[in-house]
């Protein structure tokens, strides 16, 4: 019994490390419109929030042990987070920007908050993860609520074009990928160490990707570098350590999703606060159900 009652405290201890890590992800649009708005493009900036995440992430490494002891992982945790990195990191970054050009941010936001679907069907594919009434009542409310909270019921904005359309189901399944490859070794090292990889690997694909240091448009102010610092560790490097913490415990990936999406409501609170957006009934009704969503999964 006593074990029992351990286990289901480490779990309860795990979701509640995946809400924080997605109240984190929900400061990303804070960080990405203030450098935005200082002249920097989508793609420098999504480089530059992993390459600090990276090096930040290196810095807390050498210090928590004392010494390099830390950097060491297994051929199975490199490999899960390589695939996080190429995959989770630069892939989904690059999807992403690219519907958000095509479509507009509210469509891209759509797309994305599709992904609770593909994590609870490749939960029950690999894990053999029961798909109950519960989840499946969750993720529907979920998806309704992100998609009321992102747009305010403003679906006029919304606009499809066919490479966007590739682009955003793309951004959404390799999002989804996320908890699924965390759980194939990444899950097993230390927060610290699988975070500092799966950034850096990010890192290194991006680079060849998108190319960050040709014509970024962008002179490095201090001020900006002073923004990517707390880009690179509040929604990157802080928000995978407790990721990574918080699915070393857990049992059920096809959660992980939903009780992330806490990030939208972080958002849309951070957006009202920090430049005067407007929290309309729809938005309001776009969280609850959000909330709603959360309390569903984790209902016994």
């Amino acid at each position: 019994m006593g074990g029992v009652n351990r286990m289901k405290s480490q779990q309860n201890k795990g979701y509640l490390m995946i809400l924080a890590a997605g109240a984190l992800w929900g400061s990303i649009g804070f960080f990405a419109t203030l450098l935005a708005n200082m002249g920097m493009k989508a793609g420098p900036v999504a480089f530059f929030r992993v390459l600090s995440s990276t090096v930040m992430l290196a810095l807390a490494l050498l210090i928590k042990g004392k010494g390099t002891s830390l950097f060491r992982i297994s051929k199975r945790g490199l490999l899960s987070c390589m695939l996080i990195g190429v995959i989770s990191q630069a892939f989904f970054n690059v999807s992403y920007m690219n519907t958000i050009e095509q479509n507009g941010m509210a469509t891209a936001a759509v797309f994305l908050y599709t992904s609770p679907i593909y994590v609870a069907l490749l939960s029950r594919l690999f894990f053999r993860e029961p798909l109950t009434g519960n989840k499946i009542l969750a993720i529907m409310i979920n998806i309704i609520g992100c998609v009321l909270t992102v747009t305010g019921g403003a679906f006029s904005t919304v606009k499809i074009s066919v490479f966007g359309l590739v682009m955003g189901l793309l951004a959404g399944f390799t999002y989804a990928l996320l908890p699924i490859l965390s759980r194939t070794g990444a899950a097993d090292e230390d927060p610290f160490t699988a975070a500092f990889y799966g950034q850096l690997f990010g890192t290194l694909t991006l680079l060849f990707l998108i190319r960050p240091f040709q014509n970024t448009g962008t002179v490095f102010t201090g001020q900006i570098f002073l923004v990517l610092l707390g880009f690179g560790v509040i929604p990157s490097a802080l928000a995978y350590i407790a990721y990574y913490g918080g699915m070393s415990r857990i049992t059920e990936t096809s959660k992980v999703p939903v009780i992330a999406s806490v990030e939208t409501v972080i958002a849309a609170v951070i957006g009202l606060l920090a430049f005067g957006q407007t929290l309309g009934a729809v938005k309001i009704l776009g969280i609850g159900l959000v909330l709603c969503s959360i309390a569903i999964m984790n209902r016994q």
